[in-house]
């Protein structure tokens, strides 16, 4: 591929006005504090811009790759607008990463076929090496920690997806019996599930504010900006959508299903529901949906990582770092008071899947590896940090507290003897 001429002496010539305007502008951000990190970060910013301006995309290869060869469920999440990629000269491969202060963050697997993982993964950790930057895989799954344990790469599970065999599952048995109440009552409610034919403008316009209804009732305070960030209509061409409406049409619930090339199969990756909709929505869209994609021939479907899920059967193969591993729980676990990961675990494991696979970090074997590794996901995931995280909780709570206290209470009648809904 030819190279791209850039003219570094006039972007930066242009750019320097600018930073000149900056100063003469916010020269009292400076003086409040800002230093002239301000500054830097801010001419920095404006120079990527402008290189993001000219230099190719290289989600088009990435995409190409991600069809043949697409294994990890999170696969096409991450391939997005700003994404990195290193293609492998010695066989079809590519990695697409972020890069976040010196770690390159690689959102799952290498993109390549089971033959070529190790040697794609091999020429991706030499080319990190020599420019001194570790690696962070993740989720990574249980094949690719397999076939990269001669790399010597350490693994941390942080957590299990489930997956359901759609030739053999159904919701029967005690393990389905919350999901099968929750269709019941969304059934009986009205509620009535389509696949969408064609995205147009207004269902991109209901599904914005079934969104903005949807992260109100969130108990987190983490949005997840890097990997689950929630973009409904990237990749649209290759997504399957569906949609829950009430008995007056109006949409209630949402779901974008994601294809696994590689496995057959599909990840159920974006499970909306309106603050208002009736009992049982997101049950009735789960359920409808696997049946759906059974009845398209589909082999399999997931539903996602669930973070901190203890539940999937330990792969000899994969050389889990049992020090690590407890480290990083604990740092996980403080994450706890944000995210209700439990609650995420939960709600996936009632539908009954039929089986768990682990998902893990695999980083670098690097004695400054893990540290770094840990603080670039925290970045990742919340750009803003930790105490984002708690200012943010604490007006939520405010919030809720506030709203308590001016709700007058109901007297007591038979309308308090309703049946509990949802979670």
């Amino acid at each position: 591929m030819g190279s791209i001429p850039i003219d570094f002496a006039s972007t930066f010539s242009y750019e320097s006005v600018r930073l000149l305007h900056f100063l003469s502008q916010h020269l009292w951000l400076i003086a409040a504090g800002g230093g002239v990190g301000v500054a830097g970060r801010y001419l920095q910013l404006r120079m990527r811009r402008a290189h993001n301006l000219i230099l190719p995309d290289p989600t088009v290869d990435l995409l190409r790759l991600y069809q043949s060869h697409g294994y990890n469920a999170h696969a096409l999440v991450g391939i997005t607008s700003g994404i990195r990629s290193w293609t492998c000269t010695e066989t079809e491969g590519a990695v697409a990463y972020s890069e976040f202060g010196r770690v390159w963050l690689v959102p799952g697997d290498p993109l390549a076929s089971v033959e070529n993982l190790e040697k794609v993964s091999e020429g991706f950790l030499k080319k990190a090496h020599a420019e001194g930057r570790v690696v962070g895989f993740m989720p990574a799954t249980q094949q690719f920690a397999r076939h990269c344990r001669g790399l010597g790469l350490r693994a941390v599970k942080i957590g299990s997806a489930p997956y359901f065999d759609l030739a053999t599952w159904a919701p029967r048995g005690d393990r389905a019996k919350k999901a099968r109440a929750g269709v019941n009552q969304a059934r009986r409610a009205g509620v009535h599930v389509t696949e969408v034919g064609k995205v147009d403008e207004l269902l991109v316009r209901e599904t914005a504010c079934l969104c903005k209804s949807w992260l109100t009732t969130r108990r987190s305070a983490i949005r997840f900006q890097w990997l689950f960030t929630v973009d409904l209509f990237q990749h649209k061409e290759k997504k399957k959508y569906f949609t829950a409406r009430d008995s007056q049409g109006r949409l209630v619930g949402f779901l974008a299903a994601s294809p696994i090339p590689a496995r057959d199969g599909w990840y159920l990756e974006d499970v909306l529901r309106s603050r208002n909709a009736p009992n049982g929505t997101t049950d009735l869209l789960v359920v409808e949906v696997l049946d759906s994609l059974k009845r398209d021939g589909a082999r399999l479907a997931t539903l996602g990582t669930a973070l901190m899920a203890t539940e999937g059967a330990a792969d000899p193969d994969v050389l889990i770092n049992r020090v690590l591993s407890r480290l990083a729980w604990s740092v996980v676990g403080c994450f706890s008071i944000f995210y209700n990961f439990d609650g995420v675990r939960r709600f996936k494991a009632k539908f009954a899947p039929s089986w768990w696979e682990s998902e893990y970090v695999l980083m670098s074997d690097n004695v400054t590896a893990p540290p770094r590794v840990l603080g670039a996901i925290i970045h990742a995931i919340v750009p803003a940090g930790p105490s984002y995280l708690i200012a943010r909780q604490i007006s939520r709570a405010w919030r809720r507290l506030k709203t308590t206290k001016d709700t007058p209470i109901a007297p007591r009648s038979r309308i308090s003897y309703r049946v509990q809904g949802e979670k």
